[in-house]
């Protein structure tokens, strides 16, 4: 179904201001970091999206839904993903045009690890918001049962797919996106813990709760709109990763007008 010329202009509305709101919470989130500096990112894009796809909405569901999406925009942020966009960039791995030794795989392996935890981040996020902005609505006793089975499923997710991680031993995880021995010289090796397993079991454990036992198609289908929106991880990535490659033809700006000194 064609969409209305109304759905059109609040598309073309919204995302840029959404964006804005990101960029502006992702600089501030420089302050503080973790959790707590995702968190901030939560607030500012959840009221975007709520105020402007939602203006009927009371404050109280308002606030409902965008702290939903707040708390989950936070368990993103206990993923560790500076390595893995290193992968993707560092000059020890790749070099650059000037002295090129360049590695395809690592920048392929970095950018799977981008794409699963920026689908993870961002597909909790959507969760949590079509379940705040659902008319099938969770009590907090069944909140509080939620709660308590993502905690189980992270420890269980993360002792599958996250260990083992001892790296005086040289042993790491089988699936594991962070800095690794194979990449480069073990001198500037050192590898971070990773979570994004326990994650990916919660989210699959919490997304299946709502498909078989709640039968409810909101947060589903926004989980899984969030989960394509985390590829933007990647392909922001992918212009970061090209500028690292070549920056002197990144400096030229557009047309040629060179923009950095």
């Amino acid at each position: 179904m064609a969409m209305a010329k109304s759905e059109i202009g609040l598309l073309v509305r919204s995302v840029p201001l959404a964006a804005m709101a990101g960029g502006m919470a992702w600089g501030i989130r420089g302050q503080y970091g973790h959790e707590t500096g995702a968190m901030i990112f939560g607030v500012l894009v959840g009221l975007v999206i709520v105020l402007m796809y939602v203006p009927q909405a009371t404050a109280l569901q308002a606030a409902r839904a965008i702290g939903l999406f707040t708390l989950a925009i936070g368990f993103g942020g206990s993923m560790t993903y500076g390595q893995t966009i290193g992968l993707t960039m560092d000059a020890s791995i790749h070099g650059n045009v000037a002295d090129p030794h360049w590695n395809a795989a690592a920048y392929r392996w970095g950018m799977v690890g981008l794409a699963i935890k920026g689908g993870l981040w961002i597909g909790f996020g959507g969760l949590f918001l079509g379940i705040g902005l659902s008319h099938r609505k969770v009590s907090p006793r069944e909140m509080l049962g939620i709660g308590i089975a993502l905690i189980l499923l992270f420890f269980v997710g993360r002792w599958l797919l996250n260990t083992p991680f001892d790296p005086p031993n040289k042993q790491l995880p089988y699936i594991y996106f962070s800095d690794h021995w194979q990449w480069e010289d073990a001198s500037n090796v050192k590898p971070r813990p990773e979570v994004w397993g326990g994650l990916l079991i919660a989210f699959a454990g919490l997304m299946s709760y709502f498909v078989a036992i709640k039968r409810d198609p909101l947060p589903v289908l926004l989980g899984l709109w969030g989960v394509i929106g985390g590829l933007g991880f990647p392909i922001g990535q992918s212009l970061q990763a090209a500028e690292a490659w070549d920056s002197a033809t990144f400096a030229q700006g557009i047309f040629g007008v060179r923009t950095l000194p």
